[in-house]
This record gives C-alpha cells, sequence and structure tokens, in this order.
C-alpha cells in the first residue's frame, strides 16, 4: 500500500514539474524535527453505593517528533490568470512525519485539496480544507490571530484549544467564501458537506458544519469574530432509538495589539453542546474505541454534551536573539446527556506555555519549549455513582525547522 502510494506522489510531482513551465506552480514544504520529552500522570476515583475505588497511572517518555512547531509537510499550489481581474488557484498539500517518511492521514494530500477562483468579488474555496476556526490551510484565520502559539506546539505546549471546545481542523467538501479587505475588514463564510465516516453529503446521517467570521485590522489592533454550528449526524450508533442529539454551537472572540515590543493575545470561547472540551472526555477513556468498540463511541460521543467558557492570554516579543513565546488558559464546564437527567459533570482545565525560536537564516529555526496542561473532571450518576479524574503532564522540548 505505501509503495502505491509513493508511486502515486512521484507521478502526481512528476505531472506538475513538466507543466511548470507553462503556469505559475510553485512547490513548497516545511521539515520540523526534534526531541520531546513528556511526563503524564493520572487519577481516577470512583464511588459506588458508598464503596470507593481508586487508581493511578504515570508514564516518562523521550522520542524523536516531527511537527512539534510546524507541521511537517509538503506542497503543490499555482494559479492561472484568466483575465479582466479573474484568477483561478489550486493548493494540494500533505502531511508526513520527518522522523519516519510516513505519509500522514492515509492520504497523499489530505491536509488541504482545493480548487479556488477569485476576482472584485472575493475568493472562493471548494475541496478539503481548514476550517476557519483553526490556524491550518488558505483559510483558516482564527486560530493564528487567537493566540502567539497558535492551537499549539504539543499536547502539553498548549494553545488556546487545550482550553476551548474541541474542533476538527480540516473538513472534506468544503465551500468557503473570503470577501476582499474593505477599511481593515474581511468576512468569512464555510460550508461543509460532510460525508465523512461512511455518511452521505448533506444527508442527516453524516455531520454538516458552518462558520461565519470577520477579521478588522487598524494599526496596532487585530480583532476577530467567528461563529460555528456543527449540525450533528443523527447516526448515533443506537440500536433502536437515536438521542435526541443537539447541535453544537460555539462562538468566538480574539484580538492583539501590537506595542512595539511585544504583542498581546487574548482569546474567549462560549461553547454549547460540544462533543468534549479540551480533551477531557476523550482523555479519560469515555470515547476509547478499543474498550468500548466504534460503534459505541459513536453513541457515546452523541449522547455526551459539554457546555461552558474557555480563555487564554498569552504574548509574543523579542529577546536574547530570538523569539519569545508565553501563553496561560482557563476552562470550566459542565458534561450532561441528551434529554436525560441522569449525569451531572464539571469539567475544568488549566495550561502554561513558553516557547523560544533563534532564526539560523531566513529559512531555518531552533526551537526550544516547555509546557504544563492539566484536566479535571468530576460527576455523579443518579446520585448513585460518584467520580473524578484528573490528568496533568508536561512537555520539554528542542528542535529544528527548515523551510523550502
Amino acid at each position: 500500500m505505501m509503495f502505491k502510494k509513493s508511486l502515486a506522489a512521484v507521478a502526481v510531482l512528476a505531472a506538475f514539474a513538466g507543466s511548470s513551465y507553462a503556469a505559475d506552480v510553485t512547490m513548497y514544504g516545511v521539515v520540523d524535527t526534534g526531541l520531546l520529552y513528556t511526563h503524564t500522570k493520572a487519577d481516577v476515583g470512583l464511588v459506588v453505593d458508598q464503596n470507593s475505588f481508586n487508581g493511578s497511572a504515570k508514564d516518562d517518555s523521550f522520542t524523536m517528533e516531527s511537527g512539534t512547531n510546524s507541521s511537517t509537510r509538503f506542497g503543490l499550489r499555482g494559479t492561472e490568470d484568466l483575465g479582466n481581474g479573474l484568477k483561478v488557484g489550486f493548493k494540494l498539500e500533505n502531511g508526513f512525519s520527518a522522523d519516519s517518511g510516513e505519509l500522514g492521514e492515509d492520504r497523499l494530500f489530505g491536509r488541504e485539496a482545493s480548487l479556488n477562483v477569485s476576482g472584485g468579488f472575493g475568493t472562493i474555496y471548494m475541496g478539503r480544507m481548514g476550517t476557519l476556526v483553526s490556524d491550518t490551510g488558505s483559510v483558516g484565520f482564527y486560530g493564528a490571530m487567537a493566540s502567539a502559539f497558535g492551537s499549539g506546539w504539543s499536547d502539553n505546549i498548549a494553545g488556546h484549544t487545550a482550553v476551548m471546545a474541541d474542533y476538527t481542523s480540516r473538513l472534506d467538501n468544503v465551500i468557503t467564501y473570503v470577501s476582499p479587505e474593505f477599511a481593515g475588514t474581511t468576512i468569512y463564510a464555510q460550508y461543509a458537506m460532510g460525508g465523512d465516516d461512511g455518511g452521505a453529503e448533506n444527508k442527516s446521517n453524516t455531520d454538516r458544519y458552518a462558520a461565519l467570521g470577520a477579521e478588522w485590522k487598524a494599526g496596532a489592533f487585530d480583532l476577530g469574530a467567528l461563529v460555528d454550528w456543527t449540525n450533528k449526524s443523527t447516526d448515533s450508533g443506537a440500536l433502536v432509538n437515536d438521542p435526541n442529539i443537539e447541535d453544537a454551537w460555539t462562538f468566538n472572540l480574539a484580538g492583539s495589539y501590537d506595542c512595539g515590543f511585544a504583542k498581546t493575545f487574548l482569546a474567549v470561547q462560549y461553547f454549547k453542546d460540544a462533543r468534549d472540551a479540551a480533551g477531557i472526555l476523550d482523555g479519560i477513556g469515555i470515547y476509547d474505541k478499543d474498550v468500548l468498540g466504534e460503534a459505541a463511541v459513536k453513541f457515546t460521543k452523541a449522547v455526551f454534551a459539554t457546555t461552558g467558557y474557555g480563555v487564554h492570554l498569552s504574548t509574543a516579543f523579542d529577546a536574547l536573539g530570538g523569539s519569545w513565546k508565553a501563553g496561560i488558559g482557563y476552562m470550566d464546564g459542565d458534561v450532561d446527556v441528551a434529554d436525560v437527567d441522569l449525569i451531572d459533570g464539571d469539567i475544568k482545565a488549566y495550561s502554561a506555555s513558553v516557547g523560544y525560536e533563534y532564526a539560523l537564516s531566513k529559512r531555518t529555526t531552533i526551537y526550544t519549549g516547555a509546557g504544563y496542561l492539566k484536566r479535571e473532571l468530576d460527576f455523579t450518576v443518579a446520585d448513585v455513582i460518584g467520580g473524578n479524574g484528573k490528568a496533568e503532564g508536561y512537555d520539554v522540548t528542542l528542535g529544528l525547522v527548515h523551510r523550502f
């Protein structure tokens, strides 16, 4: 299978290389390889009819990793001028692991595969691409302006997403509109038809996604607002009747101010009926396919919902010949089950991160960083069962990024 993927990649690259004289086509990429030390510890407690059960586990690892600071990738992009102010462009981008050479996401162009048309009206994109709330690809504008770390470097060197509702960074079958800039303002709109995980496009048995956002720039200020909505699939995996699945919403506001010697970022989010937040339910094994099976996990994700808020404050500044980043975050939320007054849960998350980047050249940067992340869950089930879980960890990393 890997040999066939490699042949396909070579064939695609050869085809574009042969036509590059006739069109504006560019090949580009990023290679990020580093060393990562991670310490994690988890404690779980359960009380059933006044009987207590407790357990804990911890782990330390020292590994070579790819894409800790910047996602390792290669891509092709190009444009054709059609005249009368119209252009057609494309972007094909693949993620891979620099430490093993393995292709990412079992796809040749899993990071982005899009076609766009632009003119005086703005730009319309179609294909697989990043969501507006992310910091990836051609249209993911919000994540990069919400935190100095973006969506984060590693699991514990975290950006704003570690204290906010979980999201999918890329989707298939997406249409996105980006307006021309007017008075410093750019408008974004996006709709994803679904079609992943065996569902059908624009049908109720698949998740569909929509987002509307805006960014305003004026001098040292950069402000952004975004609302997104997930129309959850009605195919929960239930054997008899599906639960009443509430659609998920997030309301996001972020801003930054560059005072010259430092740039400060603030991001806040209110989330409602999200499947998870800060990876807490996933992190304590509620969504463990190996234990529950795929159908049970699908059902569990459908019936659990989290509602709450998150806030993240970060800064970036130059010192000691390089660029520093630092950030802290907090999240508080509630967990319940759709249409069932059975489970009452409370979730919290705390994060702190620091990073340093030193440019060896215009294309090569060395980086180091450290981060701490703590997640907590307390719950009761029908006032009979009570439990709590706490997971915390820290990362320390050192690596090198080269861009071409």
